[in-house]
This record gives structure tokens, sequence and C-alpha cells, in this order.
């Protein structure tokens, strides 16, 4: 039995709205438009397309070169308020709720970001110089043999 739209889309909302959340966008570039995430070696995008129709939000899937897409389905009659059926009406209203959680994520944590430089600065530099946190935090051999610590 194949997985639903509305399943797949209900859990990135859910891992996306969660705190703390358990799926993390970032923007793509600037030449481009949309989200990216990787879930278990599986990169999603998160973009809108365009048309004469207007502009939909469209999810893609892909790993080891296969691709599947899932597309915010296109309304109709004035302003694009009308869905053919119910369950359109209910995937249009999945899309908008993660494209405003997936939004939410990204505004926060730049919000953060621009408020805390010196502490991600520290941070950085730290990973770099003495590795992940986890492990002891003393200067690499080599390091300290160029700089003489020790």
């Amino acid at each position: 039995m194949p997985i639903s739209d509305d399943y797949i889309i209900q859990y990135l909302l859910d891992g996306t709205s969660e705190v703390p959340a358990q799926i993390y966008w970032c923007e793509k570039d600037a030449e481009q438009a949309g989200y990216v995430a990787q879930l278990e070696g599986v990169e999603v995008t998160l973009e809108p397309t365009y048309s004469r129709g207007g502009s939909r939000l469209v999810l893609r899937f892909r790993h080891d070169g296969e691709e599947f897409n899932i597309n915010e389905p296109a309304g109709g009659g004035w302003l694009g308020r009308k869905f053919s059926t119910e369950d359109e009406r209910h995937l249009v209203r999945l899309f908008r709720g993660l494209i405003q959680a997936v939004v939410s994520q990204c505004n926060i944590r730049r919000q953060r970001a621009e408020q805390n430089q010196d502490g991600i600065r520290d941070r950085i530099s730290h990973r770099l110089l003495f590795g992940q946190p986890e492990t002891r935090r003393e200067l690499s051999d080599t390091h300290r043999d160029r700089v003489r610590v020790g």
C-alpha cells in the first residue's frame, strides 16, 4: 500500500513544528527560492513553482539519483480558492502549514544568529581547533607543534 501524500506532508509538518524540531530546514542560496532539509539520506526540497495560473508549492524528494515530487493542488475559481475535492483542500492546508513552519524555523534561526555572532564564532572556532564537544578539548598534535604549545 503506497504512503499517501497527506501522510508524508503531515510527517514533515510535525517534525518541523516540534520543540525542539526534529527536522531542520535551511534556505536555498540567494539565487533560488526555497528550503532544503536532509532526512535519513533523503534530500527534501520545498520550493515554489510558477505558471500562468499562479504559484504553487512543490516538495521534491531525492535519494541515490531517484526523485519524486508532491505538488500543491491548483485551486480554481475566483482567487484560486475552489478545489475539486475535500482531499485537495486538506492537502493545500498541509502545504500552507508546512511552509509557515519552515519559514518560522528559518527566521528564528536567522534572528538568533544575528543576535549571537560572538557565541557562534566561539563555538565554531572551538570545534575547528578542538574537534567535537564530546572529544577531549586539546589542540591536535600537529597544531600544538606548529604553535609550540605544551
